[in-house]
C-alpha cells in the first residue's frame, strides 16, 4: 500500500465494457460505496457485469475496508472503470466521490447490499424510460425488498403517486449527468442525506421522474436504512433538514418521531424478531402508505 494509505485503481477502458454515449445506448454510470462489505459485495459486482446492456461504467469507491473487500474488488478488477480505497466523512461523501469521478450520461447508486434484479434490469428500464431525442432527468422504476438472501413478495413503489409523497430510492433512480454533476448529498447528514438531496430537486424544479413499471434493483432489509439504531438520528436530521429548508422545526414532532416511534419500532422487533417485524410489521405499514397515496 501507498505511504499516503491510498489504493487506486485508474480509469481504464475494458473491452466488456464500450464507455461510449450513443443516441438510443447511453452511458451508465454506476456507482457502488462500501466499506468492511465481503459478505454481499460479491453479488453486488456480479450483477452488474453480467448486464445485457453493454455500455457501462462501473465505479467503486471503498471507505479503508479492513476485511476482505478489497479482495473482492481485485478480483473483478478488469470490469471496474475505477475504484479507491480511502478514509471518507460517511455514505454520502463517499457518493459525491464517485459522482465526481462518472462520465456517465446517467448515474445509479448501487449499495454493496443491494444487487440489480435481473440480468436485463437496465435494458429494460431505457426501453422503457427512454424515447427517441429525450433524455429524463430521473427514470425511476421499483426494487424488490429482501431479507437477508430471502426475496420478499413485494416492491415499493407501486405507484408514481408513492414516489412524490416518500421520495425515490436511490437504488432504482438513473439520474441524468446535469442533475448528478451539478447537486450533491450533503456529507453533514449520515441517515437522511437522501431525503435532503430529493428536496434539493423539488426546490429547484428538478424533481421530474420518469417513472416505470419495472424492478431494477434488489433492496437488502437490515442495512443502514433500516437498521433501528439509526432511526433516531434519521428522524432527528429530517427535522434539521425541514428547518435549513423550510424554515419551520418542531419539538414534538423530535420527540414523537425519535423517541416514541423508535421506541416502539425497537420493542416490536426485539419482541417480534428480524423476520416478523420485516416481514409482517415493515411490510404493513407500506402497504398503509400504499393506501394512503
Amino acid at each position: 500500500m501507498p505511504e499516503n494509505g491510498r489504493l487506486e485503481g485508474g480509469l481504464r477502458i475494458r473491452g466488456l465494457f464500450n464507455r461510449e454515449s450513443t443516441p438510443d445506448r447511453p452511458l451508465v454510470s454506476i456507482i457502488t460505496v462500501c466499506r468492511n462489505s465481503e459478505k454481499y459485495l460479491e453479488q453486488t459486482i456480479q450483477s452488474i457485469i453480467n448486464q445485457t446492456y453493454d455500455n457501462i461504467e462501473y465505479i467503486i469507491i471503498d471507505g479503508a475496508s479492513t476485511d476482505g473487500t478489497l479482495d473482492i474488488i481485485c478480483k473483478y478488477n478488469d470490469y471496474i472503470a475505477y475504484w479507491v480505497s480511502e478514509p471518507d466523512k460517511g455514505i454520502y461523501d463517499a457518493m459525491n466521490k464517485g459522482s465526481k469521478i462518472a462520465s456517465g450520461d446517467y448515474a445509479l447508486y448501487l449499495n454493496s447490499d443491494d444487487y440489480l434484479y435481473h440480468n436485463d434490469s437496465i435494458e429494460k428500464t431505457f426501453l422503457m424510460g427512454l424515447q427517441p431525442g429525450e433524455y429524463p432527468y430521473l427514470i425511476a422504476g421499483q426494487i424488490r425488498f429482501a431479507l437477508d438472501d430471502q426475496l420478499l413478495d413485494w416492491v415499493w413503489p407501486t405507484n408514481e403517486r408513492m414516489l412524490y409523497k416518500y421520495s425515490p430510492r436511490h437504488q432504482a433512480v438513473f439520474i441524468y449527468k446535469t442533475i448528478y454533476k451539478k447537486v450533491f448529498y450533503n456529507s453533514f447528514f449520515k441517515s437522511a442525506g437522501d431525503y435532503d438531496f430529493w428536496l434539493k430537486l423539488q426546490q429547484q424544479g428538478l424533481l421530474q421522474i420518469k417513472y416505470i413499471d419495472n424492478i431494477i434493483s434488489v433492496f437488502r432489509l437490515g442495512g443502514i436504512s433500516n437498521n433501528i439504531k439509526v432511526e433516531r438520528l434519521k428522524y432527528i436530521e429530517h427535522e434539521i433538514i425541514r428547518y435549513i429548508n423550510q424554515g419551520s422545526f418542531s419539538i414534538l414532532r423530535v420527540v414523537i418521531k425519535s423517541v416514541i416511534l423508535v421506541t416502539i419500532k425497537k420493542t416490536l422487533f426485539d419482541i417480534l424478531g428480524k423476520n416478523i417485524y420485516y416481514k409482517y410489521v415493515f411490510y404493513g405499514v407500506n402497504l398503509f402508505r400504499k393506501w394512503v397515496s
